[in-house]
């Protein structure tokens, strides 16, 4: 069975957040890493530098995945939106495949019952 695009741009979604989340664990392990190398009552400058780097790491992660979650929403309207364009425009024909579908559900449930 074919993915749809909606569960294609899902997925590479999922994908992307969980490279920054990779990402983001590394920077930090990194910040831990140096701080307990540093000095912290001789070098509390160093300290500072090191926590400014990972806030400025952390708040450029989150810049991405805020950026990757609109995409995914972008693609997500793209691919929906003719779908209910189609229904506000035909409403009729509409809820006549849908009741039709439903219908054939029913039988296909009943059929089974049996």
């Amino acid at each position: 069975m074919a993915t749809s695009a909606g569960d294609r741009a899902v997925n590479a979604g999922v994908a992307e957040a969980d490279y920054l989340k990779i990402q983001t664990a590394e920077a930090l392990e990194d910040a831990a890493r140096k701080l307990r190398d540093t000095n912290v009552a001789s070098h509390g400058k160093d300290v500072k530098n090191i926590l400014h780097d990972v806030e400025f790491r952390v708040n450029q992660f989150k810049a991405e995945v805020g950026a990757g979650y609109d995409r995914i929403e972008d693609g997500y309207h793209e691919s929906v939106e003719p779908v209910e364009n189609i229904i506000i425009d035909h409403p009729i024909p509409s809820v006549l495949v849908a009741a039709g579908i439903g219908v054939l559900i029913g039988m296909l449930i009943l059929k089974t019952r049996d």
